[in-house]
């Protein structure tokens, strides 16, 4: 019996962020659910 796997995804609008001791600007974009942890399938 297979499993259906349904994927969350979230859109992310345009922002900047401090990281690695600069400021970088980061494009909107699509992302999946934070809640989500599939790195590897």
């Amino acid at each position: 019996m297979g499993v259906l796997s349904k994927v969350k995804t979230v859109f992310v609008t345009a922002y900047k962020r401090y990281r690695f001791g600069r400021w970088e600007d980061v494009c909107q974009h699509w992302r999946s659910h934070p809640g989500q942890l599939n790195l590897f399938d």
